[in-house]
């Protein structure tokens, strides 16, 4: 803001504010006192700069974006741990205590929420991740080791897991702030609604219907961080918050929005500074941030829109066939419907 603003050009105003005839040449007593105090006024208005993200806060802002949120009763969603239920095989009467720690190959920890007793050679027990976070929705099958080896238990396996969030970025936070500013929420209109909906951890956004089953009655469609359909656990923890806070008299549905799949497949010509892997997967993040930013938003994936962005890969000469869903069209999203990318094929 400052920028143009230098120590040098402060001692020159200074210097010619002064209206006596006193000695200023580069090593007087004068010159010196003025140098020092003129660097002090510099500093201060480059710290100055830092006022600009506390006083307009955006993603930049750090701390400051929690005490701004702090002033509208908005708090960071703090994340939530995933849980799941495991399965044992051993010994009968081996006793399996809680707190005791499982986890996958790839080192992600689960404790066991109570103590439990293999009968008839089996056991099942409720465990809780050690850590928040949405790796730790870890699919079925894959909690099978043991921190600490326990003599009788044989084997160890899991249903899914769910309910895991991550922390809400900066980014995610301020964009609650804007919307909690932007529009306003009062005697549970669709504001408010939206604001109810995305307090919650795990939820990323919301579509409110109003009247959609006539007089009264609201449906709130929930996708979680990553714009794809939410599990029981937060949904359960979103319509539990509406139902607190709804207007006497409304009757609200809460539900997940549903998956619309999106398989990809692309023939091109490259040339000899890329490969197909290289290509696939820049050609899978452009989709998936493509379809992450329309959900909600836009209701048509537009074909010449995925063509714009294989083309615009580096390496990519030309295509010669390349289809969604098997067709060659444009593809309508349903109302309850957010895009999924499941399949990206790229071939020569």
């Amino acid at each position: 803001m400052y920028e143009d603003l230098t120590a040098e050009s402060i001692k020159s105003d200074l210097i010619g504010r002064l209206s006596t005839d006193i000695n200023v040449n580069e090593g007087s007593y004068t010159n010196d006192m003025i140098s020092a105090v003129a660097y002090e006024i510099w500093k201060g208005y480059q710290s100055l700069d830092a006022l600009i993200p506390i006083a307009f806060v955006d993603e930049t802002s750090g701390e400051y974006i929690d005490r701004r949120c702090a002033e509208y009763g908005i708090t960071r969603k703090a994340g939530t741990a995933a849980k799941a239920t495991l399965n044992f095989t051993g010994t009968d009467g081996t006793l399996i205590p809680a707190g005791k720690v499982f986890l996958t190959v790839e080192g992600l920890q689960f404790e066991t929420d109570e103590t439990v007793t293999i009968t008839a050679g089996v056991a099942m027990v409720n465990a809780t991740a050690v850590e928040i976070g949405e790796e730790y929705n870890v699919d079925v099958g894959t909690i099978t080791q043991q921190l600490i080896s326990l003599g009788g238990l044989s084997t160890v396996t899991n249903e899914k897991a769910t309910g895991g969030t991550d922390p809400e970025s900066d980014t995610d936070l301020v964009k609650r702030l804007n919307d909690y500013l932007r529009s306003p929420a009062t005697s549970g209109n669709v504001a408010h609604y939206k604001q109810w909906a995305l307090s919650v951890n795990g939820v990323g956004a919301v579509k409110v219907e109003p009247l959609w089953n006539g007089p009264g009655t609201v449906k709130v469609l929930i996708v979680n961080n990553e714009k794809k359909p939410v599990d029981s656990t937060i949904l359960n923890n979103c319509a539990e918050c509406i139902e607190s806070n709804r207007p006497i008299g409304a009757t609200v549905t809460v539900e997940s929005a549903q998956e619309l799949s999106v398989d990809i497949t692309a023939k091109i010509i490259i040339d000899s500074s890329t490969t197909l892997d290289t290509v696939r997967t820049e050609f899978e993040a452009s989709l998936k941030s493509y379809l992450k930013d329309i959900s909600f938003e836009k209701y048509t994936i537009v074909y010449n829109r995925i063509v714009y962005m294989l083309l615009d890969i580096s390496g990519v000469m030309d295509y010669t066939s390349l289809t969604i869903n098997g067709g060659t069209a444009n593809i309508t999203i349903a109302d309850n419907k957010v895009p999924v990318l499941q399949n990206v094929e790229v071939i020569t």
